[in-house]
């Protein structure tokens, strides 16, 4: 088990800089890049062992993966973002004119977009509005039609941070036949993950922001049931059940999820990606969801004794590791924002607020020194 003392050791992004933005994307800590470069020593110098580490690392990730939301390394395929995934599921269903899907009005792009590409075949696309920043069940059970197919949503939202509470929305998927879709990216690495306890259909999520894996990696969790429903528009060799038979072009689909991998994968990327899941699947789910809570308590708590408040007020249950707050003049969060980057803090502009999102090596003390900038600009 790692500590948080010992996870922090391993950053060389600290001393006076102050990283709260990890909701956008992570630095790499130092095992990592030496991870990344030890491969690329090996590929540089040419030798035979190449590829052979490289698919060990690939496989080990693969693993790495399924470990992270509690299913096996069968259900998952390696791919290059949150958006890759999404793609394969709405392209992979066979759609019908006037098919209904529900998303979230304020959905972060990438769960959107393949969605609102199959209006080209008469599918019409739906978006649910939040009460407060907050998403029932009851509001997308409201929406439902006949011909509601799926539904996707984030398990926790990018803009507001609020963190869904996924099982009673499976379960109205399923009383009604519909498939439930989660983009995961805001919440693994900080908030665990039971895909068959939550009754998830498929899932996807790049790596590089609370994985702390290198940009361009990622992954998606499809159950088998719905493998055997979704055609694989986007096949290549790599998604043949025997690949490295190459003069054999006639093959069945690969058995399990790899069959949703198209070729030769980013061998760097993926070496970094399975040594960022290593330290964090050794640091414990759990711990990092406990300490990064703690931050997000104590910064909303020093909140009070600054000129700055919460953009929502969502209970512990509602939130993960973002937290969306403002200056109570509004107009003043640009130029807030600007002069908290002169200052070295790292954190984003969003929606009308300033977006704080700690990580696991984050501390007590620099959420105070961010605190204390704060109440200056007051």
């Amino acid at each position: 088990m790692i500590s948080q003392q010992e996870f922090r050791s391993h950053f060389d992004s600290l001393g006076d800089r102050l990283y709260f933005n990890h909701a956008a994307y992570s630095p790499m800590s130092r095992p990592v890049a030496e991870t990344i470069k030890y491969y690329l020593d090996v590929r540089m110098e040419g030798s035979s062992d190449t590829w052979t580490l490289a698919v060990d690392h690939l496989e080990t990730l693969r693993s790495n993966y399924a470990a992270l939301i509690n299913t096996t390394a069968d259900r998952i395929a390696l791919t290059g973002n949150t958006g890759s995934g999404l793609i394969a599921l709405a392209n992979g269903m066979n759609w019908q004119t006037g098919d209904h899907i529900l998303l979230y009005a304020h959905e972060f792009p990438a769960n959107v977009t393949p969605f609102y590409n199959l209006k080209r075949l008469g599918v019409d696309v739906e978006l649910v509005q939040d009460v407060d920043g907050r998403l029932t069940p009851e509001q997308f059970a409201s929406k439902l039609r006949p011909q509601t197919r799926l539904i996707s949503l984030s398990s926790v939202q990018y803009l507001t941070g609020y963190r869904a509470n996924l099982k009673p929305f499976s379960d109205l998927c399923h009383e009604n036949g519909i498939i439930f879709c989660v983009d995961a990216i805001q919440s693994l690495g900080v908030i665990p993950m039971d895909v068959v306890d939550m009754g998830i259909d498929f899932l996807s999520a790049g790596a590089y922001k609370w994985m702390m894996a290198p940009i361009g990696t990622g992954f998606l969790y499809l159950t088998e049931a719905l493998q055997e429903k979704l055609q694989v528009t986007g096949l290549g060799y790599m998604g043949n059940e025997n690949p490295e038979r190459y003069d054999e072009f006639d093959q069945e689909l690969h058995p399990d999820a790899r069959r949703f991998e198209v070729g030769a994968f980013p061998a760097p990327g993926v070496a970094g990606a399975r040594k960022a899941l290593d330290l964090l699947l050794a640091c414990g789910i759990d711990n990092i969801q406990k300490h990064v809570s703690g931050l997000t308590e104590q910064f909303l708590s020093g909140l009070k004794n600054t000129a700055f408040e919460p953009v929502y007020t969502f209970s512990k249950e509602e939130r993960a590791g973002i937290c969306l707050f403002k200056h109570k003049n509004q107009e003043q969060n640009e130029e807030v924002f600007k002069r908290l980057t002169a200052q070295k803090v790292n954190i984003a502009l969003r929606g009308g607020g300033l977006r704080f999102a700690p990580h696991y090596y984050n501390t007590s003390e620099e959420v105070d020194r961010f605190l204390a900038m704060l109440a200056e600009l007051s």
